[in-house]
C-alpha cells in the first residue's frame, strides 16, 4: 500500500486510446474517483450525440471490496465509426447531494485532423470585466495544415460558424465554448473545449466577497489555478498545493491513480490500460482541462517526450540542456 497521496483528488474522467489493433480497436473511459465510493453512489455515462448500445459495455472499478468508478469500453461498429468520437461526460450521483460532472474526449487515429494534441483551452480576461483577453490565454486553436483542410466545417456548439480554414482566433472571453472542427462532406470530425475563467491569470474569484483576489500560490510542472480558489489543480502524479511534488513510480506502486486498503489503482490494472499510461488522457474539471500523463504528448497521448523533454504534454526542458527521464525530469534512465 502508498502512503502518499494519490495525485489527483475528486472526480474525474480518463480516456484511453490503446494501440491499433489491440483490445478489438476498442476507447476506454474510466470514471474515477479517488476515495471509494457508497454504496447507494450512481455513475452514468452520457455522449453527446449518442452511442449504439451493441458497441459498449460498462463495468466497475474495483480497489479489493472498494468500488472507485465505473469504466466505458466502446467496440468499434460495423459502420459510422465517427459515431464514436467526441465528448463524453461521466456523472457521480450521491443520493443526498447534487452530481458531480467530469468530461473526456475521443478523437480519431489520423493525421488528417491533427489537432497537436490539444483537446482543451483557456482563455482569460484581461482585467476584471474586460472583453479583451490576457496574453496567458490560448488564442488560436484549430487543426495543423494539411492538403484539402482549408474546407473545414466549424461548429460552436450546434451553430455552423463562418470560420472554413483550418485556424480560428479567439479575442474575447464570449468565445468560450465547445467547438466541433469537421473535414468538408466527412464524417470524421474533432473537438476542442474553450473555457473561459472569472479572472485573469494571476487572481481567483471569491465567492464569498463577490470579488477577484491576487493569488498567493505559484504553481509549478504545469499545475493551473482554481477558478474559485487559491490553490492549483496539478497534473497526473504531481501533488501538494503548488504541484512541487512528485509521486514518482516504483515497482511497488506504478502511476498510481487511487489508493484504496491494500491495493491501489493503477494505468496499468484498468481494462485496457498499460503500466505507463500511453495513451491515457486525464480531464479534470475547473481551468485545468485535459492533458496526456507526463511523458506522452500527442492527439492521441502515445508518443513519447523527445530527447530533451520532459512532463506534461513535454512542455519542459531537461536541466542543462541534457537528457533526462521523460516522465519527471530526473535521472535518464527509465523508471522501474
Amino acid at each position: 500500500m502508498s502512503e502518499v497521496p494519490p495525485p489527483a483528488q475528486g472526480f474525474h474522467l480518463i480516456s484511453n486510446t490503446p494501440e491499433r489493433g489491440k483490445n478489438s480497436d476498442a476507447f476506454y473511459l474510466y470514471a474515477l474517483s479517488t476515495s471509494p465510493l457508497g454504496e447507494e453512489d450512481r455513475v452514468e455515462f452520457e455522449k453527446d450525440g449518442g452511442l449504439p448500445s451493441e458497441i459498449v459495455q460498462t463495468g466497475d472499478i474495483m480497489a479489493g471490496t472498494d468500488r472507485h468508478g465505473c469504466y466505458l469500453k466502446v467496440h468499434a461498429p460495423n459502420q459510422m465509426k465517427s459515431v464514436r468520437y467526441g465528448r463524453y461526460k461521466a456523472n457521480l450521483i450521491p443520493p443526498d447531494i447534487e452530481p458531480l460532472t467530469a468530461y473526456s474526449f475521443i478523437k480519431p487515429r489520423t493525421d488528417k485532423l491533427d489537432t497537436q494534441g490539444v483537446y482543451t483551452a483557456t482563455i482569460y480576461p484581461l482585467e476584471v470585466g474586460s472583453t479583451k483577453l490576457h496574453a496567458d490565454s490560448v488564442t488560436d486553436i484549430g487543426v495543423a495544415w494539411r492538403p484539402g483542410c482549408l474546407k473545414m466545417v466549424w461548429c460552436k456548439g450546434t451553430a455552423r460558424i463562418k470560420n472554413t480554414g483550418p485556424r480560428l482566433k479567439l479575442s474575447c472571453p464570449e468565445d468560450a465554448g465547445l467547438y466541433t472542427i469537421r473535414r468538408k462532406r466527412r464524417g470524421t470530425f474533432v473537438q476542442i473545449l474553450v473555457t473561459a475563467a472569472d479572472c485573469p491569470p494571476d487572481m481567483y474569484w471569491d465567492d464569498v466577497d463577490g470579488m477577484c483576489k491576487t493569488r498567493t500560490v505559484n504553481c509549478v510542472n504545469s499545475g493551473v489555478g482554481r477558478n474559485n480558489a487559491d490553490s492549483c489543480i496539478c497534473p497526473p502524479f504531481f501533488i501538494v498545493n503548488d504541484c512541487s511534488f512528485t509521486v514518482p513510480p516504483s515497482a511497488e506502486s506504478p502511476y498510481v491513480l487511487a489508493f484504496s486498503g491494500p491495493e491501489d489503482i493503477t494505468c496499468g490494472g484498468l481494462p485496457g490500460g498499460n503500466e505507463k499510461c500511453k495513451g491515457f488522457l486525464f480531464c479534470y474539471l475547473d481551468l485545468y482541462g485535459c492533458s496526456c500523463a507526463p511523458g506522452w504528448y500527442g492527439n492521441n497521448c502515445d508518443r513519447p517526450c523527445q530527447k530533451g523533454r520532459w512532463g506534461v504534454n513535454c512542455k519542459n526542458a531537461c536541466p542543462d540542456g541534457s537528457d533526462c527521464n521523460r516522465f519527471f525530469g530526473m535521472e535518464p534512465e527509465e523508471l522501474f
